[in-house]
């Protein structure tokens, strides 16, 4: 099996539910996927930040798909490509949210390129947790940064209808994507995980026969169909493991993903 590209996502996936994984294996992994020219590539709806401190003390070449593919960029810090929700767009989105009965008590917080913002009423330990560079701010709509994704989730609420809702109102426009639990990503309606994975594949001339992806949620099946060797997660939901290929022999609080790298390289 060649495989020159190993994509994952985070949550559920990579991680475990206490949001570790093993820095020991993982580490001897990269060392070797380095040495033998492959790719590491880690992609997710998670801010860049969020992301790049998930492998704080990992040393090697990552490369990461974050935002939902709304930023593709290497751990030098070198963008690859990027694409931004504009203004008057980005605009419309909250006051829409702000005034659909449907969309009420949104808790929101807002990706941008200076860092993540949040409302004082959503300042939370979990937004903490996901948010780096955070900014708490009294109005959302007044933000002057380079907008990437914005993020809505609800109390006990499943995210489904709710992005429904907002695709409907936005079709062509933006697109919500389920990003697990109860919250949902809007996106440019082009971007998704698989645009930055195709993106890399073109850029460094692989093709999808040579790319291994893993994921667990609505938000992964795109990049999916991106990888003829497409891993589900033991714990996925169910479209996932209809779409993809190949099943993990593990759950993600097991090591699924670092188990079925050492059968790829």
């Amino acid at each position: 099996m060649k495989v020159a590209i190993i994509a994952t996502d985070l949550d559920g996936t990579f991680l475990r539910d206490d949001h570790q994984f093993d820095h020991n294996r993982f580490q001897a992994q990269l060392d070797k996927m380095n040495a033998q020219g492959k790719h590491f590539v880690v992609a997710s709806g998670n801010q860049l930040q969020h992301c790049i401190d998930v492998f704080d003390g990992i040393s090697g070449e990552l490369t990461y798909v974050a935002e939902n593919g709304g930023l593709v960029i290497d751990n030098h810090g070198n963008v690859l490509a990027e694409s931004l929700i504009a203004p008057a767009l980005y605009q419309e989105l909250l006051n829409y949210v702000a005034t659909e009965p449907a969309l009420a008590g949104a808790e929101i917080s807002i990706s941008g390129k200076q860092g993540a913002y949040i409302r004082p009423q959503d300042d939370s330990p979990i937004m903490r947790y996901y948010l780096s560079r955070l900014q708490i701010v009294p109005s959302l709509l007044t933000i002057d940064d380079h907008i990437y994704k914005a993020t809505f989730s609800w109390q006990d609420t499943d995210a489904d209808a709710h992005a429904a809702l907002i695709n409907q109102q936005f079709a062509g426009r933006l697109r919500a994507t389920v990003s697990g639990g109860n919250g949902l990503d809007v996106i440019p309606p082009h971007v998704n995980k698989a645009t930055g994975l195709a993106y890399l594949q073109q850029h460094w001339h692989i093709a999808a026969s040579q790319t291994a992806a893993f994921g667990d949620n609505g938000n992964d099946l795109e990049m999916l169909r991106e990888a003829d060797y497409s891993f589900a997660m033991q714990n996925a939901i169910a479209p996932v493991k209809e779409m993809a290929t190949y099943l993990t022999s593990h759950d993600n609080n097991h090591d699924g993903v670092l188990a079925t790298i050492d059968t790829l390289i």
